[in-house]
Protein backbone atom coordinates (compact mmCIF):
# COMPACT_ATOMS: atom_id res chain seq x y z
CA UNK A 1 0.00 0.00 0.00
CA UNK A 2 1.26 3.50 -1.00
CA UNK A 3 0.32 7.01 0.33
CA UNK A 4 -0.22 10.05 -2.01
CA UNK A 5 4.52 10.45 -1.94
CA UNK A 6 5.09 7.34 -3.18
CA UNK A 7 6.03 6.38 0.65
CA UNK A 8 4.90 2.74 2.22
CA UNK A 9 2.37 3.24 4.66
CA UNK A 10 3.36 1.81 8.07
CA UNK A 11 2.18 -1.81 8.01
CA UNK A 12 2.26 -2.68 11.79
CA UNK A 13 -1.64 -2.89 11.87
CA UNK A 14 -1.34 -5.97 9.76
CA UNK A 15 0.23 -7.61 12.59
CA UNK A 16 -3.06 -7.35 14.96
CA UNK A 17 -5.76 -9.98 14.11
CA UNK A 18 -9.23 -9.78 13.37
CA UNK A 19 -11.26 -9.01 16.32
CA UNK A 20 -8.20 -8.28 18.86
CA UNK A 21 -7.26 -4.77 20.13
CA UNK A 22 -4.02 -2.73 19.94
CA UNK A 23 -2.82 -1.88 23.69
CA UNK A 24 -0.16 -0.10 23.09
CA UNK A 25 2.45 0.37 20.08
CA UNK A 26 5.82 2.11 20.85
CA UNK A 27 8.65 2.57 18.19
CA UNK A 28 12.84 3.21 18.89
CA UNK A 29 15.71 2.62 16.99
CA UNK A 30 18.74 0.83 18.19
CA UNK A 31 21.49 2.83 18.87
CA UNK A 32 24.19 3.26 16.64
CA UNK A 33 22.69 0.96 13.88
CA UNK A 34 19.31 3.29 12.76
CA UNK A 35 17.23 0.21 12.88
CA UNK A 36 14.03 0.63 13.84
CA UNK A 37 11.92 -1.64 15.78
CA UNK A 38 8.37 -1.66 17.17
CA UNK A 39 6.74 -2.88 20.24
CA UNK A 40 3.00 -4.03 20.03
CA UNK A 41 0.82 -5.19 22.77
CA UNK A 42 -2.30 -6.64 21.44
CA UNK A 43 -5.35 -7.66 23.32
CA UNK A 44 -7.04 -11.50 22.19
CA UNK A 45 -10.53 -11.55 21.98
CA UNK A 46 -11.80 -13.93 24.66
CA UNK A 47 -12.76 -17.65 23.70
CA UNK A 48 -16.21 -18.46 23.33
CA UNK A 49 -17.52 -19.55 26.65
CA UNK A 50 -15.94 -18.01 28.75
CA UNK A 51 -17.73 -17.70 32.04
CA UNK A 52 -17.36 -14.86 34.42
CA UNK A 53 -14.83 -15.11 36.92
CA UNK A 54 -12.43 -16.93 34.47
CA UNK A 55 -9.26 -15.74 33.11
CA UNK A 56 -9.02 -14.47 29.07
CA UNK A 57 -5.90 -15.22 27.45
CA UNK A 58 -2.25 -13.03 27.96
CA UNK A 59 -2.07 -10.66 26.09
CA UNK A 60 0.77 -11.21 22.55
CA UNK A 61 3.37 -9.14 22.63
CA UNK A 62 5.25 -8.62 19.17
CA UNK A 63 8.61 -7.06 18.65
CA UNK A 64 8.73 -5.87 14.63
CA UNK A 65 11.90 -5.02 13.20
CA UNK A 66 11.68 -2.30 10.09
CA UNK A 67 13.49 -3.23 6.89
CA UNK A 68 14.50 0.47 5.98
CA UNK A 69 12.03 0.69 3.26
CA UNK A 70 9.13 2.08 5.75
CA UNK A 71 7.61 -1.80 6.10
CA UNK A 72 8.02 -4.12 9.74
CA UNK A 73 8.64 -7.63 9.88
CA UNK A 74 8.22 -9.62 12.95
CA UNK A 75 11.26 -10.32 14.73
CA UNK A 76 9.51 -11.90 17.92
CA UNK A 77 6.97 -13.03 19.66
CA UNK A 78 5.83 -13.73 23.10
CA UNK A 79 2.39 -15.03 24.61
CA UNK A 80 3.41 -15.27 28.41
CA UNK A 81 4.49 -11.81 29.18
CA UNK A 82 1.25 -9.34 29.64
CA UNK A 83 -1.35 -11.25 31.17
CA UNK A 84 -4.97 -10.46 30.75
CA UNK A 85 -6.98 -7.28 32.18
CA UNK A 86 -9.19 -9.26 34.70
CA UNK A 87 -5.01 -10.48 36.63
CA UNK A 88 -4.49 -7.65 37.90
CA UNK A 89 -7.16 -7.96 41.34
CA UNK A 90 -8.66 -4.76 42.76
CA UNK A 91 -6.05 -2.42 40.92
CA UNK A 92 -7.54 -3.37 37.29
CA UNK A 93 -5.70 -4.16 34.65
CA UNK A 94 -2.09 -4.97 34.79
CA UNK A 95 -0.93 -3.73 31.81
CA UNK A 96 0.52 -0.71 32.43
CA UNK A 97 2.60 0.33 29.83
CA UNK A 98 6.09 -0.72 27.43
CA UNK A 99 8.39 1.98 26.83
CA UNK A 100 11.78 1.89 24.45
CA UNK A 101 14.81 3.19 25.33
CA UNK A 102 18.74 2.70 22.71
CA UNK A 103 18.95 -0.76 23.00
CA UNK A 104 16.71 -1.72 25.69
CA UNK A 105 12.65 -2.39 25.95
CA UNK A 106 10.57 -2.82 28.59
CA UNK A 107 7.08 -3.82 29.97
CA UNK A 108 5.40 -2.77 33.39
CA UNK A 109 2.76 -4.74 34.86
CA UNK A 110 1.03 -3.70 38.59
CA UNK A 111 -1.76 -4.82 40.31
CA UNK A 112 -3.03 -6.19 43.78
CA UNK A 113 -5.35 -4.89 46.17
CA UNK A 114 -3.71 -3.95 49.72
CA UNK A 115 -0.36 -5.43 48.70
CA UNK A 116 0.34 -3.55 45.51
CA UNK A 117 3.11 -5.24 43.00
CA UNK A 118 5.01 -4.14 40.16
CA UNK A 119 7.02 -5.94 37.79
CA UNK A 120 9.02 -4.43 35.04
CA UNK A 121 11.02 -6.80 32.23
CA UNK A 122 13.83 -5.18 30.76
CA UNK A 123 15.28 -6.96 27.18
CA UNK A 124 18.10 -5.91 25.49
CA UNK A 125 19.15 -6.35 21.49
CA UNK A 126 22.50 -8.17 21.25
CA UNK A 127 23.67 -7.01 17.82
CA UNK A 128 25.79 -9.65 17.67
CA UNK A 129 23.18 -12.12 17.59
CA UNK A 130 20.56 -10.10 15.89
CA UNK A 131 18.53 -11.19 19.26
CA UNK A 132 16.75 -9.92 22.46
CA UNK A 133 17.29 -11.43 25.53
CA UNK A 134 15.93 -10.49 29.20
CA UNK A 135 18.15 -7.97 30.89
CA UNK A 136 16.80 -7.33 34.11
CA UNK A 137 13.58 -8.40 36.18
CA UNK A 138 12.52 -5.86 39.19
CA UNK A 139 9.95 -6.71 41.47
CA UNK A 140 8.02 -5.22 44.20
CA UNK A 141 5.33 -5.34 46.40
CA UNK A 142 3.50 -2.49 48.73
CA UNK A 143 1.43 -3.25 52.15
CA UNK A 144 -0.70 0.33 51.39
CA UNK A 145 -1.88 0.64 54.78
CA UNK A 146 1.43 0.01 56.28
CA UNK A 147 4.38 1.18 53.56
CA UNK A 148 5.93 -2.01 54.17
CA UNK A 149 8.21 -2.62 51.16
CA UNK A 150 10.04 -5.42 49.41
CA UNK A 151 11.84 -4.55 45.85
CA UNK A 152 14.51 -7.14 44.24
CA UNK A 153 15.73 -7.12 40.80
CA UNK A 154 17.11 -10.15 39.21
CA UNK A 155 19.96 -9.75 36.92
CA UNK A 156 20.44 -11.96 33.65
CA UNK A 157 23.26 -13.97 35.36
CA UNK A 158 20.69 -15.05 38.29
CA UNK A 159 18.24 -15.56 35.79
CA UNK A 160 19.98 -16.88 32.96
CA UNK A 161 20.49 -16.47 29.12
CA UNK A 162 16.66 -16.36 28.23
CA UNK A 163 15.36 -15.30 24.95
CA UNK A 164 12.92 -12.74 24.46
CA UNK A 165 10.32 -15.35 22.84
CA UNK A 166 11.13 -17.87 25.14
CA UNK A 167 10.88 -15.84 28.36
CA UNK A 168 8.23 -16.90 30.98
CA UNK A 169 7.65 -13.97 33.97
CA UNK A 170 6.88 -17.37 36.66
CA UNK A 171 10.22 -18.77 35.92
CA UNK A 172 11.44 -15.46 38.03
CA UNK A 173 10.41 -15.20 42.20
CA UNK A 174 8.06 -13.37 43.02
CA UNK A 175 8.67 -11.10 46.31
CA UNK A 176 6.52 -11.03 49.56
CA UNK A 177 6.50 -8.84 52.38
CA UNK A 178 7.84 -10.26 55.35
Amino acid sequence: MENRSGAQMDNALAFVPSGANLLEAVRGARNGEGVQYQLLVIDQPAPEGLVAGQHGPNRVLLLLRGDGGGRWQLAARNDKLVPCSTRGGLAGDPFAYAMVEEDTFSVITNGGSRQRWSSVYTFRYASAERDCWVDTVRRKVVDIETEATCIREFSAAEIGRVRFEDFDPASVAEVTLP
